[in-house]
């Protein structure tokens, strides 16, 4: 058994040459198994207490253990996840952030059932009988209080290594609590169900808590290295989000029988609480991997969706035939509590278990939020979840009885799973600008920022506009801009950013530069953090160049001045190199891939007829290769007051090794487009007895002395080149239909001759 932070354990597995995540499953099988252990007693709890108690009163008491089991997880605040994420990394601060967390969550959930218990008569009168007297008043506030810890204590073990011990404490909890069930059954023959439950988790609370505080933390805490800073701020920013998630997913389980007490009465909830138990036992497979990723994910951000990944197959292998053997079992399941339950419940089983097969996705979209700490998805799946699942079950309840709410769980976790599978899907537009983007850019970036900035006392400022999938923003101590910010978490955007850093580093390396490095900002700091990349790079001096261009006279002194400076670095670094294959590749087929990626079927044999071109225009050729930024254009061209050139940022498309034409081309295209459609203006120079205005010049800055090049295989050249690095930069350019029509369609339709 180990007795350290996942981290420790992963490094000493993949020493030994053991897969990094056997850990992580491990442990989630480990929290299955607890399940399937609670789960199975539990239905024998179920079957004792349909034979030894009347099913109004056994209704009226399954209500109540829901409520106190919803009542102390609100109240809680769902520290549980939250000591799931944080523990792994508290290093010596475990026991302190445990013991708080116990002492907060607990004390509110006391609070929570004394409130509860005392309104108990406007809250929910069917349970008026059950919480009747100071005892009982009592007692409701006091398992309130030991059901919130019992939650947490489970996220502990989870947290440090310890997910085997899990089974063991259910399993004592799951045979107390029978125990004393046919125990209680005479002497209470009203509140026994309910008793027997909380009696049997106090005894699970004080076990566990003395091995926690005595044994596993201790140990823990002498081993764990701590990989996160943990602040007060931290802490609330991840509570915040997670407990809107946490409480709209237990409104819609937890709070399921007492609105069906509220609507069908009690014998009909005594039904549908057995049958939603033994339905909701296959929720906890893929929630019990998803804590486990969560944990195994706390220092590890790269690996946290191959995780996802896993945890889906692995749940659907397990739950599959169990799906499938109580659809077909159901009436002989329910037959065992008595026929009256058979009978009413026949249907309401198979499509209650049937939702567990959706609720593989949706669990483990959570989970993934959790461990990146998106707290807003987990929001905003969750609550989109509980008001479907509620809603519909309003509307269905009094028409079908508990086949409504059957169908309104499995409808609602259908839905919300064809959603996420939806939006994974990368066909599917998104926006290019807009005020979502924005917010998800700033919410990005005040994720990432007290990772990336820990070291220095700087702080967030202002986000400035991009087309790539980073978000940029300046940074530094106060109001003062020291540096910028750049964050991606995409595939495309982390690439790009990571690329960028490696061409800065080489640019200032790179001994012919002296005379033009100034123009190149430093890479300061680069690293990733919660399934991000980001980089901390210097601010240079001056305003890109995109107003400026706006009017005639400013285009024109801003081509001059950025062409006299791309000259210059083509000067230091550029010698005149014959075009092979590995440039053709290079410079034509793979930029050309990702244009016919992006057109798919429409436009394919257009793409060939491009790349044929292209090949025979540049192959063999003498033509000048060097140092090339792959996206000169006005956004990232900074100019000062006096139209001169104080920097060049965004060097994400760069090569060191590279047709200087891109550049040329790239420029002259990208100027001559200002404000008008860039496939509409290289469709007009690709017109038979069209000459560009600056042909001469596109002609002499891209071939220095080399071999004549036709301006047209320039033209496309610096097109494709540019197309590819916005296809290259985000994946919102290549699922805009309107993008791709007007600057790459209407291109290629002129390349090949006409388009079916």
């Amino acid at each position: 058994m180990t007795t350290a932070v996942h981290g420790q354990p992963e490094r000493a597995a993949a020493a030994r040459g053991a897969p990094p995540r056997r850990s992580l499953y491990g442990h989630g099988y480990a929290l299955v198994l607890s399940s399937a252990l609670t789960s199975g007693i539990g239905l024998v709890f179920w079957v004792v207490a349909a034979h030894s108690y009347d099913q109004a009163v056994l209704g009226r008491n399954s209500a109540l253990v829901f409520a106190i089991m919803f009542l102390a997880g609100v109240a809680q605040l769902n520290l549980m996840n939250l000591l799931i994420r944080f523990v792994p990394v508290a290093g010596p601060r475990a026991r302190r952030l445990v013991a708080l967390a116990y002492l907060v969550g607990g004390g509110l959930a006391g609070l929570a059932g004394l409130g509860f218990a005392l309104g108990i008569r406007w809250w929910s009168p069917g349970l008026a009988e059950l919480l009747h007297g100071p005892v009982a008043v009592a007692g409701c506030a006091a398992a309130c209080a030991v059901w919130a810890i019992f939650v947490m204590q489970d996220g502990v073990l989870t947290a440090v290594g310890r997910a085997r011990v899990v089974p063991v404490e259910n399993l004592v909890f799951s045979v107390v609590k029978l125990g004393l069930l046919a125990t209680l059954a005479a002497a209470l023959p009203h509140g026994g169900i309910t008793v027997s439950w909380m009696a049997a988790t106090a005894v699970a609370v004080l076990a566990t808590t003395a091995y926690l505080f005595l044994r596993a933390l201790p140990a823990y805490e002498g081993t764990a290295t701590t990989g996160e800073r943990i602040s007060p701020r931290a802490l609330a920013g991840y509570l915040g989000g997670d407990f809107v998630g946490a409480t709209c997913w237990l409104a819609c389980t937890q709070l399921l029988p007492v609105l069906v007490l509220g609507v069908l009465g009690a014998r009909s909830t005594a039904t549908f609480a057995v049958a939603w138990t033994i339905a909701y036992a296959l929720y906890l497979v893929p929630a019990a991997m998803g804590q486990s990723l969560v944990a195994h994910t706390a220092l590890d951000s790269e690996s946290v969706a191959a995780a996802r990944v896993g945890v889906e197959r692995r749940s659907l292998f397990l739950l599959l035939p169990v799906v499938a053997a109580l659809t077909l079992a159901a009436p002989w399941v329910l037959r065992l509590l008595g026929p009256d339950y058979a009978d009413a419940g026949r249907w309401g089983l198979p499509l209650m278990a049937a939702s567990a097969l959706p609720n593989i996705v949706v669990a483990a979209a959570v989970s993934q939020a959790r461990a990146f700490r998106r707290t807003g998805v987990v929001a905003t799946l969750l609550g989109t979840l509980s008001v479907l699942v509620l809603g519909l079950a309003l509307v269905l309840m009094p028409a079908f009885a508990i086949v409504g709410v059957g169908l309104a769980v499995l409808a609602g976790q259908t839905v919300l799973a064809g959603v996420i599978l939806l939006l994974r899907a990368e066909w599917v537009p998104r926006p290019i600008v807009g005020p979502l983007a924005g917010v998800r850019s700033w919410s990005l970036l005040r994720r990432i920022a007290p990772t990336a900035l820990r070291s220095r006392s700087w702080s967030l400022q202002h986000r400035l506009r991009g087309r790539s999938d980073s978000a940029i923003a300046s940074v530094g101590p106060g109001d003062h801009r020291a540096a910028l910010l750049k964050v991606a978490d995409t595939e495309q955007g982390r690439k790009a950013l990571l690329h960028e850093v490696s061409a800065l580093r080489l640019l200032h390396e790179d001994r012919r530069l002296d005379s033009w490095r100034h123009l190149v900002p430093t890479a300061y700091d680069v690293g990733n953090a919660l399934g991000a990349s980001y980089s901390i790079q210097q601010l240079l001096p001056g305003a890109d160049a995109r107003a400026r261009v706006a009017d005639p006279a400013g285009r024109n002194r801003f081509a001059a001045a950025a062409l006299a400076v791309l000259g210059g670095l083509h000067q230091c670094t550029a010698e005149l190199t014959r075009v092979d294959e590995r440039l053709v590749r290079q410079h034509v087929t793979a930029p050309a891939e990702l244009v016919r990626a992006a057109v798919a079927k429409r436009a394919g044999s257009a793409v060939d007829q491009l790349v044929a071109e292209l090949a025979t225009g540049l192959r063999g050729r003498r033509l000048p290769v060097g140092w090339v930024h792959g996206d000169f254009s006005a956004d990232n061209v900074l100019i000062d007051a006096d139209d001169q050139v104080t920097g060049v940022v965004d060097w994400g498309q760069a090569t060191s090794a590279g047709l200087v034409a891109v550049d040329v081309a790239g420029l002259v295209l990208a100027t001559a487009a200002t404000g008008r459609e860039l496939g509409a203006v290289v469709s007009t120079w690709l017109a038979p007895g069209a000459a560009p205005a600056l042909a001469e010049v596109l002609h002499h800055r891209s071939t220095l002395g080399g071999d004549p090049v036709s301006v047209r295989t320039l033209v496309l050249l610096g097109w494709l080149h540019m197309v590819s690095a916005n296809l290259a930069k985000s994946s919102r350019y290549g699922a805009n239909p309107i993008w791709l029509r007007r600057n790459v369609i209407a291109v290629l339709h002129t390349v090949g001759g006409g388009l079916p």
